[in-house]
């Protein structure tokens, strides 16, 4: 990565931050790398009142904030949509953007919001599908393998979506795959949720929402340019920082779950790339990874998250980091014996795919 990627990326973790006092040349370039991870709109949430910029500018960061604007509203849509289905016989816990939006936190501006994740407990999930279902909610069309992986192997059912409706909603029954290497037991999670005040739902508590964040950005997701993961993770602990014994009992929930390794990720990456509040009192109090694994880490994380320059493909260096931490990524959610028939079938059936696009290729070659 040459010193002018380094330089842009240093300059957009502090705009996430703090205004910026560039020219237009450097915006130009700092909103198309903010693109290619999915931060203009937060560089805009921060900017847009604050900074100096010319008015072409100004109508880039103002189009990224409205598409950002919609897509949060078409969320808010959704779950009124989705409180009737609601009731009191069991919780229904909304996770992540979804209850960045209905709790009003500040990390909500500007976040691109894809789907609207829910979470229930495993012993009312074919209720609450049912009901989705009755309610005119469809699942992706799936075959009978894709179908198997979901119930038996995933910690959530197949997607769901409303006819005529922009988001997905995915219902959830644990926060890590049920296969994975940090599964858990979810109970407590919902045990110790709280309710949101004026609707039906109910979101994680606030150490729990640390938690889940750091667990999906570091162990149930692939981190190709996953940066804003981590900005998530920052919004969150510049949100419950100040609480009375956060860290605390930041810190023994992560021990509780056996999930210190992931909150360390998340931690050390939201204070070394966005200068989170987080002291080196409390790394001393939670447990570190094998030297290894941090080695490791702080050599691939950044290649993998951080975007390269948008003008040229991405170098020989990010390309194998990108492709060590999607090994890790599956290997972290199933174990070997189920992974390598998985990922057989799947290549075979990409393979597949492709030979027989390429032998319909020259019938529509002729195609009128």
């Amino acid at each position: 990565m040459s010193s002018t990627a380094v330089s842009d990326i240093e300059l957009l973790l502090r705009g996430l931050r703090e205004p910026l006092d560039i020219d237009e040349a450097r915006w130009e370039r700092l909103l198309r790398i903010a693109r290619v991870s999915g931060l203009h709109a937060r560089l805009a949430a921060t900017n847009l009142d604050q900074a100096r910029m010319t008015d072409v500018v100004r109508r880039h960061l103002l189009s990224s904030a409205r598409i950002a604007a919609y897509r949060a509203q078409m969320a808010r849509a959704e779950l009124f949509h989705l409180t009737p289905l609601v009731d009191s016989a069991f919780p229904v816990i909304v996770l992540k953007g979804g209850a960045y939006l209905l709790q009003k936190r500040t990390l909500a501006h500007g976040r691109f919001v894809s789907d609207v994740d829910l979470l229930v407990p495993k012993a009312h999930l074919r209720t609450m599908e049912n009901r989705l279902r009755t309610a005119g909610w469809q699942p992706e069309k799936l075959n009978p393998y894709d179908e198997r992986y979901y119930r038996d192997w995933s910690h959530e059912t197949p997607p769901m979506r409303f006819p005529g409706h922009s988001l997905e909603v995915d219902l959830h029954h644990a926060i890590t795959p049920v296969t994975g290497s940090l599964a858990f037991d979810p109970a407590s999670l919902i045990e110790r949720s709280e309710t949101i005040p004026g609707t039906p739902f109910r979101a994680l508590c606030a150490e729990d929402q640390v938690l889940h964040a750091c667990v999906h950005c570091f162990h149930d997701g692939e981190l190709d340019l996953r940066i804003r993961e981590v900005v998530d993770i920052d919004g969150l602990l510049r949100t419950y920082a100040e609480r009375e014994d956060f860290w605390q009992r930041l810190i023994a929930r992560a021990a509780e779950l056996e999930l210190q390794r992931p909150l360390w990720y998340g931690l050390h990456f939201a204070q070394t790339w966005l200068q989170s509040p987080v002291t080196p009192d409390i790394f001393k109090s939670l447990a570190t990874p094998p030297l290894l694994n941090r080695v490791a880490m702080k050599a691939l994380v950044p290649l993998a998250m951080l975007p390269s320059n948008p003008d040229f493909p991405p170098p020989l260096r990010v390309r194998v980091a990108r492709m060590l931490m999607q090994a890790r990524y599956h290997l972290l959610r199933m174990p070997l014996h189920l992974l390598a028939p998985h990922l057989i079938r799947k290549t075979l059936r990409r393979l597949k795919a492709q030979l027989d696009r390429r032998a319909e290729a020259p019938a529509n070659d002729g195609a009128p």
